[in-house]
């Protein structure tokens, strides 16, 4: 780097013979400027700099080049969404990278939405649109834009994704008041943003489908650690906005896939809720007359009807919609009635969503079983499903829609894999059990979490270590285990009678990166040693978008979950909890077109 700089000052300064000495270290100050200027605004260096924190582990893969790496730097940032100080003129995007979003912006570039799961409480500041002139701040999970070139595949801009927030009554947020109370505490921003869909507008056949693209978010809060239960939230691309969706409940969102009504007036999407089973209805925590008994999430469905006159949402159907559980045909409740293999016919029936009239009820703690704006919590949903005989899931994780067929959706819930197919003539659904990690003694597939169903037909499924051990305490990742491989990506073809399983890459925990430091590899993994604690988080099949071969091109991250609280190690680091978190990285996956 010093040979670089020098080099470049011998090229720009003027001659030491043509030059008196004062006016030579002045020409000589100005070159080293501009040099430093030029390495700042390529601070975000290019993709291959940095080695990824994953390895392919099956042929015709191949991991890389790396697209960000946590610390690295945009700049300068044009604040394409949001002109606000930290956006521009430099951005820092934070940690804990989790689901992503894309679409082609224009000719050449791609724009990629990625999460960042970061708790309330944590994270440098950002600030916001009042809708009046001024801002205010927050701190939390967010949403970045990646502009990406998609022949270079280097990063060429970014900043935050969103410029202004909506509440569940449309109004634009002014502070922080409309975030919920937990332990007599204010959220101090958006909570743990998980897994992501960007929804294209009218994606389905004959234009059926939402009327905008929307990049859904939803909060995974709830249970233990939110007496309301998270909210979903809605993106508008076009210009920025971030709406709260309340007519899609109250829980630990996880994700959201659109599903193909058949009608052009009207959408549906079905909701994961990733919490483990609790009680839901305990007296003391909710105020409600509790049975004693243990509630589960269930698979949840929002039909809407779409209103042309309406604002953002109201055009796209999410408004004034209605929500469904899926109840089995057969009365089983819990995984242990249904697993291993097969299915099962259900049907969606409506829950109650609807707001209290009573003023009395609206709670920001939901002690009262309603939120602020007088929807009901998590845990109200939860009961109100029981008593419905909605089948319980455990930890309902990532779903996505099946590109061939609309109707259809795969999603993970804790070991376990299912496809949902449903008829919206009558609103039956058949679920059906892909793969069940239980009844796989080689352990092929260990606490399945982020996944995507690629164009190809190919589903891939990320692993996090939810679990360590199983209910026996056998353990699921390193010494002892039937499979000691870190977390890592597993193909599943659907279409063969027996679940084929391939694996096709695996964390790489010997690569340890703190871009924010002088030198990165001075990063110090917390975790070392202990298998399975990184993860890969978000995972989207971007072929199309740049113009690969479907089902061979993808984006995912890493959560390197022991790179954390870096300035005890390196002083000057950014990645501590008041700013970037967490380390990781956005990579590439390819595959060879047989592969």
């Amino acid at each position: 780097m010093l040979t670089v700089v020098c080099a470049a000052l011998l090229l720009a300064a003027p001659a030491a013979s043509a030059t008196p000495k004062d006016d030579f270290m002045e020409a000589a100050l100005d070159a080293m400027k501009a040099v430093l200027d030029a390495k700042s605004r390529l601070a975000l260096m290019p993709p291959d700099t940095f080695p990824p924190m994953a390895e392919a582990t099956a042929k015709g893969y191949k991991v890389g080049p790396v697209v960000l790496t946590t610390g690295q730097k945009i700049d300068p940032s044009s604040g394409a969404y949001n002109k606000f100080k930290p956006n521009i003129p430099t951005y820092q995007p934070a940690g804990i990278l989790d689901g992503i979003g894309a679409y082609t912006l224009k000719d050449g570039i791609v724009r990629v939405f990625v999460n960042h799961e970061i708790n309330n409480d944590r994270g440098t500041p950002y600030e916001l649109s009042d809708g009046q002139g001024g801002t205010w701040k927050l701190i939390g999970a967010r949403v970045s834009y990646l502009d990406i070139d998609k022949d270079t595949r280097e990063v060429l801009d970014g900043g935050i994704a969103y410029n202004t927030i909506y509440d569940a009554d449309g109004n634009i947020a002014k502070n922080t008041s409309i975030f919920q109370v937990f332990e007599g505490e204010r959220f101090k921003g958006l909570d743990r943003f998980c897994s992501s869909q960007l929804v294209p507008a009218k994606q389905f056949k004959d234009g059926r489908g939402h009327v905008d693209s929307i990049y859904y978010t939803g909060e995974e809060t709830g249970s233990f650690f939110s007496t309301v239960g998270g909210a979903m939230w809605a993106l508008d691309p076009q210009r920025g906005d971030l709406w709260q969706v309340p007519a899609l409940g109250r829980g630990a969102w996880e994700n959201v896939a659109e599903l193909d009504t058949g009608d052009k007036e009207k959408v549906a999407l079905i909701l994961m809720d990733d919490s483990a089973p609790f009680d839901a209805d305990d007296f003391d925590a909710n105020q409600m007359a509790g049975d004693n008994e243990t509630e589960a999430a269930p698979a949840y469905l929002y039909i809407g009807v779409k209103d042309p006159a309406g604002d953002f949402l109201s055009r796209n159907g999410l408004r004034g919609g209605k929500l469904y559980v899926w109840v089995s045909d057969t009365g089983d409740r819990t995984p242990l009635d249904f697993r291993g293999s097969g299915s099962r016919k259900g049907k969606w029936v409506e829950i109650d969503n609807s707001t209290t009239e009573d003023e009395a009820l609206k709670s920001d703690d939901g002690s009262t079983g309603f939120d602020q704006f007088s929807y009901p919590t998590q845990r109200t949903l939860w009961t109100r499903a029981e008593d419905l005989g909605a089948f319980g899931f455990s930890r309902p994780e990532d779903v996505a829609t099946n590109p061939k067929d609309g109707k259809e959706a795969v999603f993970a819930s804790t070991g376990t894999v299912y496809i949902i197919k449903t008829d919206f003539k009558d609103l039956s659904a058949r679920v059906t059990i892909l793969y069940d990690g239980d009844a796989d003694e080689k352990r092929r597939l260990r606490s399945p979490d982020n996944l995507d169903w690629a164009d190809d037909g190919f589903i891939y499924v990320q692993e996090d270590e939810a679990e360590e051990t199983t209910l026996t305490g056998e353990p699921l990742f390193g010494e002892g285990a039937a499979n000691p491989n870190e977390a890592g990506i597993v193909r599943i073809d659907p279409h063969t009678k027996a679940p084929a399983l391939l694996r096709v890459a695996n964390i790489d925990r010997d690569v340890v990166l703190d871009a924010s430091i002088a030198n990165p590899t001075d990063a110090v993994d917390v975790d070392a040693g202990d298998a399975g604690e990184w993860e890969s988080s978000g995972i989207l099949d971007v072929s199309e978008l740049f113009d690969e071969k479907p089902g061979t091109l993808f984006l995912f991250n890493v959560q390197a979950h022991g790179i954390t609280d870096q300035a005890q190690f390196n002083e000057g680091s950014a990645i501590i909890d008041e700013d970037l978190v967490e380390g990781g990285q956005m990579i590439f996956l390819e595959k060879a077109e047989k592969a």
